[in-house]
């Protein structure tokens, strides 16, 4: 397949390499030039564009069996622009990589029916911007660690951990990546899922877990509210396209 991917950061490089490992034809893109010589030095098909932008040729990057859009931007005015272009296109399918903070901090499960929505957040109008499209899903990842984004470093220093008693909702970028492509492979569109490893310990287990391993044997803690958190079901991503995740416990995984 032709898999267009607008973005090359710490998700879409990575995913960007497995696609075309695959065998398929993958274009990335960057809004920097000399990042996109890079790419092209890696061995990536990159080109510069930014989210928005008009394209001489936007046939290279929309007309394509699949688009994911794997970027932080939160500019809705963008995105409309996009779906815009891509009812100009013959792009088939659009992945919309999300992410679970579009849910309330509410101390409860929420799985994706869940009505308990953070209606502040930018990324549910972008959400509702891309089921626009005849054949588009969303993946709400949690936060997301692996290679370069080892947990422990987010506590050197005099950094305080709140809430240590939380449980915590991450996701491995192995597992990222495989979502990514079962949700390809098994043409799993119009849907909404939710990416998230199935264990929840507290952030005081975890983190301090992953601290040790960078060798730091403290963490201050402070205490919050108690409502700050939530837990993500992960349950429909694995019945409904049978996904095995590669590290549903984070815990003993050594970054």
């Amino acid at each position: 397949m032709k898999i267009s991917i607008i973005g090359s950061g710490w998700l879409a490089q990575p995913l960007a390499m497995q696609l075309q490992t695959d065998g398929h034809e993958v274009i990335v893109t960057s809004t920097k030039q000399d990042k996109v010589s890079a790419l092209n030095a890696k061995g990536l098909k990159a080109f510069q564009y930014e989210l928005g932008e008009q394209l001489s040729h936007p046939d290279q990057l929309f007309d394509s069996d699949v688009l994911i859009t794997a970027i932080t931007s939160k500019d809705t005015g963008a995105f409309d622009v996009l779906m815009d272009q891509l009812t100009e296109q013959a792009c088939k399918h659009l992945l919309f990589i999300s992410s679970t903070s579009v849910y309330q901090n509410d101390g409860l499960l929420h799985d994706e029916t869940s009505q308990r929505l953070n209606t502040k957040s930018p990324l549910l109008a972008i959400e509702q911007l891309i089921q626009l499209h005849p054949s588009a899903s969303i993946i709400r990842f949690a936060g997301l660690v692996g290679p370069k984004r080892h947990p422990g470093r987010f506590f050197t220093g005099d950094k305080v951990l709140k809430n240590p008693d939380a449980p915590i909702n991450l996701i491995h970028l192995d597992d990222c990546i495989g979502i990514i492509k079962t949700v390809i492979e098994q043409n799993a569109w119009n849907e909404i899922f939710n990416g998230c490893a199935d264990c929840h310990p507290t952030k005081l287990q975890f983190y301090g877990k992953m601290a040790q391993q960078l060798g730091i044997d403290h963490i201050a803690t402070a205490n919050d509210d108690g409502r700050s958190h939530k837990i993500i079901d992960n349950h429909k991503i694995k019945t409904t396209t049978a996904y095995h995740f590669l590290h549903p416990d984070l815990l003993v995984v050594d970054f």
